[in-house]
């Protein structure tokens, strides 16, 4: 009888708890049953990798999945109905365009438009399998950069033949360097960077160091000087503009690192850093 009494007055305390918290914070109880039914259905849909849509205030870059011992691999949820999957140690966007994703057997399944990925924990490996062939050497080059062969292996879809990603990501560096005229020099103090009506025929960037910039007016009566602090670009402007000349000259003040790109490299990629 006593353990009857004692449920009693629990139940009639946890009411009463109950009805002060629902007045306090404006709620009924049909609110409290909606939102457990709905994190019921989101926790659902997580559940069974389904990509989620954007809620009114809600913001982007929510993680929504993670993967592993530590937590490494995350699927984030980027924008409305869009989920990247990101590499935590690497700091590093795998996949922008995820559309499903499940876990099964340790390992973690991650499927998208362009590729399908396979990936495993204790040790971390991904196999990632491309669906365009077309496509395979530009995908393969991305991951190749990051990951060893030791971590990741790339493969068409149909074919065991294993392609070397870090392989492609070496050539594509090897390419660009071999592409882009670029150099690196060190100007003393007093050492002229650009001259004043000097055809402008290279991006000179001064990554360290005091510059002098010295224009004079058009009759050459007077001149004004001014001290620049890198990092500096000289006069970009005038590699592709009406006058491709330099309007002052510059003037190392201090010890200069200085990056110079030529502008036949600029024009053939069609592209300024």
């Amino acid at each position: 009888m006593k353990k009857i009494l004692a449920a009693c007055v629990v139940c009639y305390v946890a009411y009463k708890l109950g009805q002060q918290y629902l007045k306090e914070n404006n709620l009924t109880a049909e609110d409290v049953f909606d939102s457990a039914k709905k994190k019921a259905e989101a926790f659902a849909k997580q559940t069974a990798g389904v990509v989620p849509t954007t809620k009114d205030g809600e913001p982007e870059g929510k993680k929504i999945y993670t993967f592993g011992k530590e937590k490494r691999i995350e699927m984030v949820h980027l924008a409305d109905g869009v989920t990247g999957l990101y590499d935590n140690k690497k700091n590093y966007p795998i996949e922008k365009q995820v559309k499903i994703y499940s876990e099964d057997g340790g390992k973690l399944y991650v499927y998208s438009d362009a590729a399908d990925y396979v990936i495993s924990d204790e040790p971390f490996f991904m196999n990632v399998y491309v669906k365009d062939k077309d496509k395979t050497e530009a995908i393969a080059i991305a991951p190749g950069k990051q990951y060893d062969a030791e971590e990741i292996a790339v493969y068409n879809y149909g074919s065991s033949q294993k392609f070397d990603a870090q392989g492609m990501a070496a050539e594509a560096e090897a390419d660009i360097e071999q592409d882009v005229q670029i150099g690196d020099t060190h100007a003393k103090r007093g050492t002229i960077l650009a001259s004043e009506n000097e055809a402008c025929t290279a991006l000179v960037l001064v990554a360290r160091g005091t510059v002098m910039a010295s224009t004079r007016s058009d009759d050459h009566s007077y001149q004004i000087d001014e001290t620049l602090q890198a990092p500096l670009l000289i006069q970009p402007e005038h590699i592709f503009g009406i006058k491709q000349r330099y309007t002052s000259t510059f003037c190392a003040q201090t010890y200069c690192e200085v990056i110079r790109i030529e502008k036949p490299t600029l024009a053939d990629r069609k592209s300024v850093v």
